[in-house]
């Protein structure tokens, strides 16, 4: 063979090789970037950021349970029984408030018409600029998310996405298993990767400090979670009346508030708070939870992995608590309701103020 047909010979098998392995993974399509699942194949849903745009955009749905590690655990079969949707869970680790809201516009923008949105509003990324990403979490996958076609030449000749995803899929339905995907109550479940308990809360804490100074609002942070919660809360919100947005402040452990009272920035995040409520509240559509006065969650450190990350179990009460409220199950003599409303928010802000400004947080660690 002539070095001229060999060096044909290579280029022809090159270009073989890539149509093969560019048109399986069009043909199994693991992130569902181009259709819904093959009814045929079996998906395994692992990897959120490349996965969750493909799942909004294709998967059938009504209900959205969405938001950062906060919402990792719940099960969307719960949020079924009781609201009676077909519901997804599109959750991203760590990610700001815009990441999750961003990917709320597609389910819009794809021709879907959510009836219920459930998202966690974590404290410690409420003050933050309202078009900060998480970079530091990875490679963001813009070319699953753009529009741009000549871009996908990054997934379709990825080779993770062909040896972990496509190899897989088709290697399943060649040993005969069933058609599907993982389900929603197990895709980003991480009860059974932790441990839980006082100790890895506390991490060798044997006191609570009186803060040597209480620190002032700013002008600057103010804005910043004004800025945040308008662009990424409230706004998609006014957009779609037709959704019922369910905002929930997660129960982060009393050791987180007694953190901010030891550094003296508890006030301050009470107060971003409430700027945060009083902004929703303008949405009649949007139903904002707050369960940080159920201490009898957020004071049992044995239902926490560190001072934010709750247990499976925490998500359940969650959800069973919502459900209470939105359904008008709520005892009228139970104490102050978990749903906030412009009726009842001045009590609450006073009943938790006073539970987080004077709570004795030496008691957590005796």
């Amino acid at each position: 063979m002539t070095s001229k047909k060999w060096f044909i010979s290579c280029i022809a098998l090159l270009l073989a090789a890539l149509v093969t392995v560019g048109g399986m993974v069009f043909f199994v399509d693991p992130f569902f970037h181009y259709r819904a699942p093959n009814k045929a194949l079996f998906y395994r849903l692992y990897d959120q950021r490349s996965q969750n745009d493909g799942i909004t955009k294709h998967f059938d749905y009504d209900a959205i349970i969405t938001g950062t590690s906060m919402a990792e655990n719940f099960k969307a079969s719960q949020f079924e029984e009781l609201f009676g949707v077909k519901t997804i869970k599109v959750v991203y680790s760590g990610a700001t408030y815009k990441e999750t809201n961003d990917n709320l516009k597609v389910s819009y923008e794809s021709g879907h018409d959510p009836k219920y949105v459930v998202k966690p509003l974590d404290y410690s990324l409420l003050v933050r600029d309202k078009d900060e990403l998480r970079l530091d979490m990875g490679e963001y996958p813009e070319y699953l998310t753009n529009s741009n076609p000549f871009d996908d030449v990054k997934y379709l000749f990825n080779k993770d996405v062909f040896l972990r995803y496509t190899l897989r899929s088709l290697l399943w339905y060649f040993q005969g298993k069933d058609g599907g995907y993982t389900s929603f109550d197990e895709y980003s479940n991480t009860s059974d990767e932790h441990v839980y308990g006082k100790d890895y809360v506390l991490v060798g804490r044997k006191k609570f400090k009186n803060p040597k100074q209480v620190l002032n609002v700013t002008d600057e942070e103010y804005e910043m979670v004004l800025g945040n919660v308008r662009q990424n809360v409230v706004e998609i919100a006014k957009e779609h009346p037709e959704t019922t947005f369910i905002y929930f402040f997660p129960p982060y452990s009393m050791v987180y508030f007694g953190e901010l009272r030891e550094n003296g920035e508890l006030s301050k995040m009470i107060r971003y708070k409430q700027a945060a409520i009083e902004e929703m509240l303008e949405c009649e559509n949007i139903h904002i939870y707050s369960f940080s006065l159920h201490t009898d969650i957020t004071a049992d450190l044995d239902r926490y992995r560190d001072v934010a990350h709750y247990d499976s179990m925490v998500n359940e009460d969650i959800i069973e608590l919502i459900y209470e409220c939105e359904s008008g199950l709520s005892a009228e003599n139970a104490g102050i309701s978990d749903r906030i409303t412009n009726e009842n928010k001045d009590e609450y802000y006073r009943a938790e103020e006073e539970l987080l400004l004077n709570f004795d947080y030496n008691q957590l660690v005796g």
